[in-house]
């Protein structure tokens, strides 16, 4: 995967996915979001696995998307970057992108047939978030 160069604003949805079907050890890259983005896929991966760990699985997430936002307020000039939101932030946002392609991988894996609607939905609504984080971030960009 081509890593990214410090002087992009924000990886696009294509990048992110990828990042979701890496785990917390690949190298890191030169983008601390997709690292941070392939951590929260790793958290909600291992979420499925051990349910009663929630709790402190839940607190991770909540310090990796408040690191993203971090980021964002950091390096995205302060003009109203991010005002257009309807999502709440950012970090949010990757959180339920992670969140549905966790989801979406455990179905593709688990299903007796991949063609299985629910995997299929599953896919759909990975593919939905991912085109809404393409207009989140092009709104981002325009108004930085």
């Amino acid at each position: 995967m081509k890593t990214l160069s410090a002087d992009r604003s924000l990886p696009d949805q294509r990048e992110l996915v990828a990042a979701f079907g890496g785990n917390a050890g690949d190298p890191v890259t030169d983008h601390p979001i997709i690292d941070l983005a392939r951590r929260l896929a790793t958290l909600h991966r291992q979420r499925h696995g051990n349910p009663l760990g929630a709790a402190g699985i839940d607190c991770r997430r909540a310090e990796l998307v408040a690191a993203i936002d971090n980021w964002v307020a950091t390096q995205l000039p302060r003009r109203s970057c991010t005002e257009h939101l309807r999502t709440g932030s950012l970090g949010a946002m990757v959180d339920r992108m992670a969140a549905a392609h966790a989801h979406a991988s455990h179905l593709l894996h688990t299903a007796e047939k991949v063609s299985d609607l629910r995997v299929h939905a599953a896919w759909y609504r990975l593919a939905a978030l991912a085109d809404e984080w393409a207009d989140l971030i092009v709104g981002a960009v325009r108004k930085a």
